[in-house]
């Protein structure tokens, strides 16, 4: 009977130490969420007209600000050319990085040319007012006696949020 009683006795006390030990608090959960970044295309990297030279390969640049540099062996023959013009929309006061590809190739579709060193008139930017623009350029690779035609093709550009 005794070891009952002292049984007892000891599982009352370990509960009430575990009991005693304990401790609760109410802590608080929250998250704030900003507007998604939106990017649109407002004009596309356009590089105009080329006459290709029948010997030689050479490049058209155009660079983020609009200005076209045509290879000494290529004729340009119009002033069509344009910059891609990119707007970013997002949450008020922040800031942005831009991502560029490497390299992609455009066709007429049985030729290909390649178009590389793409530039931006920034690496990033901030959502002054929620909103911002940027314009990006890059190098056509012509070849020499390139096939005539109309090349088309597209490139991804990314925004990410810093």
């Amino acid at each position: 009977m005794k070891l009952t009683k002292l049984s007892a006795a000891v599982a009352v006390i370990a509960m009430s130490i575990g009991q005693a030990s304990a401790a609760d608090v109410d802590v608080s959960a929250g998250a704030k969420i900003i507007a998604p970044l939106q990017l649109s295309n407002a004009t596309a990297l356009y590089f105009g007209t080329i006459a290709p030279s029948l010997t030689d390969a050479d490049t058209v640049v155009v660079s983020p600000s609009g200005a076209k540099t045509c290879g000494v062996e290529l004729t340009c023959l119009s002033d069509d050319h344009t910059a891609a013009q990119f707007n970013v929309t997002g949450e008020p006061n922040r800031s942005y990085t831009i991502q560029l590809p490497d390299t992609i190739q455009i066709s007429n579709g049985s030729e290909t040319m390649t178009v590389d060193s793409f530039t931006g008139s920034k690496a990033a930017g901030t959502l002054a007012s929620g909103t911002d623009s940027f314009s990006v350029g890059g190098t056509l690779e012509v070849a020499a006696n390139q096939a005539s035609g109309e090349y088309t093709g597209t490139f991804v550009v990314s925004v990410e949020y810093q």
